[in-house]
């Protein structure tokens, strides 16, 4: 039987995306909105979204369920459908998840320009580091590297809802919500997990969760 790990040891990938819902919270929305707009209209597939986020909250909540997906994506799901209703375009939908995407790729490429890594602040949250641990030269090449990785993700999902927005594409729209959102998330939450331990010790960098560098091999 495997060990547990200690309990100053973050959560893996594995944890993180273990929920089998996640996608399903997330994916629900969209694909019903371009569902229902496709056979009954705009108004409705409007309605119909946003009753659909309000149900899966509500059984998140009854059953005593981590309902953070479902809350978020309920959010986003009601403004976005009272932006389509209101301007009778059903591409419009997406335009609060392209804003988004937007935000979050200038706010992680914006701390890696003034060298204060975003993702080197989470990593030191994760692992209870030393404040002084992410300001090592080191480490802050690292994170700047990862910080910039996840900013691409950002970006190239603003883009793609851009495009896709701007030429009208409804259904492919929902493709790439799901596409690019769980999925993608994951597989770049799993990415980082393995780059992080490799990047530093690359680069000589101490362990987050004890800051003194190694010993060095005899």
């Amino acid at each position: 039987m495997t060990p547990p790990q200690p309990p100053e040891h973050p959560p893996s990938p594995v944890d993180i995306l273990r929920d089998k819902r996640a996608m399903l919270d997330t994916g629900t929305g969209p694909i019903a909105f371009v569902v229902v707009y496709a056979i009954w209209g705009l108004q409705t597939a409007a309605v119909v979204a946003i009753a659909l986020g309000v149900v899966m909250a509500i059984e998140r909540v009854a059953r005593r369920k981590t309902a953070v997906n479902v809350l978020g994506g309920l959010f986003v799901t009601v403004i976005s459908a009272v932006i389509a209703w209101r301007t009778g375009k059903a591409e419009t939908y997406f335009v609060p998840r392209a804003l988004i995407q937007a935000g979050y790729a200038i706010v992680f490429a914006g701390s890696a320009v003034i060298r204060r890594p975003l993702t080197g602040f989470l990593v030191a949250a994760l692992f209870r580091a030393e404040p002084s641990w992410v300001r090592l030269p080191a480490v802050r090449r690292a994170m700047t590297e990862l910080t910039l990785a996840w900013a691409a993700l950002f970006g190239f999902r603003a883009a793609v809802y851009g495009v896709l927005i701007a030429t009208g594409r409804v259904g492919w729209l929902a493709a790439a919500s799901v596409a690019m959102g769980w999925p993608a998330f994951g597989l770049w939450m799993f990415l980082s997990y393995r780059f992080v331990p490799m990047r530093l010790a690359q680069l000589g960098a101490p362990d987050p969760r004890h800051p003194e560098p190694p010993d060095p091999a005899p």
